[in-house]
């Protein structure tokens, strides 16, 4: 099942932030991806949903240049993403992986700075406003009060937020994220991607991140991207996408669909799979 819903259909006169056509993936005797057409605009918040094993992460990691597909291209801004340095891509692109960070004795003021790394001439030096950027950052995240904490000393919870201070400090165009709230509680959880929400209003960042829990999914992102088996499955709004017969189809579960009392969004419930 393959179908186009949203806005990648339209004419648009502006160049994508980011468009991937035709990606192929293979390892050895195993095709990861296939046939994969993506298109993000400036300022939207995708979610990559979709089963275990469907090539969420190997998506996102192609989008970001760490990987090279077998088949098909990706432009960023227009441009090949091969075609740029790693030190220019990371001035465009950040990306905050599903673990964040470990547990290691920097501070986190320390860490948070790595994140200045793009605007570093040869001797070190940074070549933008790193001292009051990194500053407003840990304001704004509510870190200032842990800046000389090490990372080792920190929860979860603060932890993943100073991996999100690093990326905010590196000023990208286009955030990448891989399960961010996999290891977070609820709470955790709802107060990371409401940073990320109010981040992408305050900026129109473009957001692209893979996502597990669906309801959040429907909650914060504008669009969805489903996977299965390495294949596009769907494409479109969380409206369109998260339907009790596509749910069924890419999951093969027999959900309970509801609609949120505040947002008037789709969010599922889950039925025993025996009674």
């Amino acid at each position: 099942m393959t179908e186009n819903f949203d806005h990648q259909s339209e004419i648009s006169s502006t160049v994508p932030v980011v468009e991937a056509r035709a990606l192929r993936k293979e390892y050895s005797q195993f095709t990861a991806l296939d046939d994969i057409h993506f298109t993000a605009e400036e300022g939207d918040w995708w979610g990559i949903v979709g089963p275990n094993g469907s090539g969420k992460s190997t998506l996102l990691h192609l989008l970001s240049g760490i990987l090279s597909p077998n088949q098909g291209t990706i432009h960023i801004k227009g441009k090949p993403v091969q075609d740029y340095s790693r030190k220019e891509l990371s001035r465009i692109i950040a990306v905050l992986q599903q673990d964040g960070l470990p547990e290691i004795g920097y501070s986190v003021r320390d860490v948070v700075a790595m994140g200045r790394y793009p605007y570093q001439d040869w001797l070190g030096r940074d070549q933008g406003f790193g001292e009051e950027k990194i500053e407003q950052v840990l304001k704004k995240l509510d870190l200032t009060s842990l800046a000389e904490r090490r990372l080792d000393e920190l929860s979860g919870g603060q932890r993943q937020r100073v991996a999100l201070a690093k990326v905010m400090v590196q000023e990208p165009e286009i955030l990448l994220l891989d399960e961010p709230t996999t290891f977070l509680d609820v709470r955790y959880q709802l107060q990371f991607m409401d940073l990320l929400a109010h981040w992408q209003q305050s900026t129109g960042i473009t957001i692209i991140a893979v996502l597990h829990d669906l309801n959040l999914a429907s909650l914060y992102c504008n669009y969805l991207c489903a996977l299965k088996e390495g294949q596009l499955f769907l494409q479109g709004t969380p409206a369109e996408v998260l339907t009790e017969e596509n749910i069924r189809g890419l999951f093969e579960i027999q959900p309970v669909m509801v609609q949120h009392p505040d947002h008037h969004i789709p969010q599922f419930l889950l039925r025993k799979q025996q009674e």
